[in-house]
């Protein structure tokens, strides 16, 4: 499997990435973590969809900077089943909390997909399992994902030690890191907060993810790597295989 960056920012793009997406691609099918505007590389830069055949989307909440691409598959010109946790953890289908935001006056057509729900009991991608786990201490409620032992991502959470036990011996831990700052207040972590988890879960990799726009990551780096060395800045465009 190969995992594409397409966006790493959190809450609005910059000049340097774009808010969260990320792609993990297996002969011809392909899973996006998150629609942000990453989805868009996935148009303007068509080689990353050579060969792919068919598309699953996963979703890990509904706040803008992590839906707003779902307005992008249509250039896509490949089938797209997106799979969202709305009846789990809003109460309401996700069919329905996407028609909200996929239909005229907002966009000139009406969503172009068809939606699954998600359940506790994940999602079955080709010959291997996504497992899922309620993320609890964000302004939203959010999903964190484990794909086998490759990878896990968590993103859109505050502290939350239960992700350790979520993640424990994965290759790739792919962690938000929003601050220096302790910012539970905020439903975010910090950097040092990440390399906590990652160290307690014993990955092999972290990632640090849904960054902050416009400001230097590299104290957030620092901050995590100091607490787990084997830590990188998640940069758009870059690939790594698991």
């Amino acid at each position: 499997m190969r995992l594409t960056i397409l966006g790493s920012a959190g809450w609005m793009p910059s000049d340097q990435r774009e808010t969260a997406c990320y792609a993990v691609r297996e002969h011809d099918r392909l899973l996006l973590l998150d629609a942000g505007t990453g989805i868009r590389r996935l148009a303007t830069e068509p080689s990353l969809l050579a060969g792919v055949a068919e598309i699953d989307l996963v979703l890990s909440h509904f706040h803008l900077d992590h839906v707003i691409g779902l307005s992008y598959l249509a250039a896509l010109d490949r089938p797209v089943t997106v799979h969202g946790p709305g009846d789990w953890l809003y109460g309401r289908p996700t069919a329905q909390l996407l028609d909200e935001l996929l239909r005229p006056p907002y966009q000139a057509s009406r969503r172009p997909f068809p939606v699954r729900e998600l359940t506790e009991a994940g999602v079955v991608w080709g010959e291997h399992r996504l497992r899922v786990r309620h993320q609890v201490t964000h302004t939203a409620p959010s999903v964190a994902y484990r794909l086998d032992d490759a990878l896990s991502y968590c993103t859109d959470t505050g502290h939350d030690p239960g992700n350790a036990e979520f993640a424990d011996g994965c290759g790739l831990l792919l962690h938000e890191a929003w601050s220096t700052e302790d910012v539970s207040d905020l439903g975010h972590s910090s950097a040092a907060q990440a390399a906590g988890i990652a160290r307690q879960a014993g990955v092999e990799r972290l990632l640090l993810i849904h960054l902050p726009p416009g400001r230097d990551v590299q104290p957030l780096l620092a901050q995590a790597a100091a607490v787990f060395p084997a830590t990188e800045i998640a940069t758009d465009g870059a690939q790594l295989d698991s």
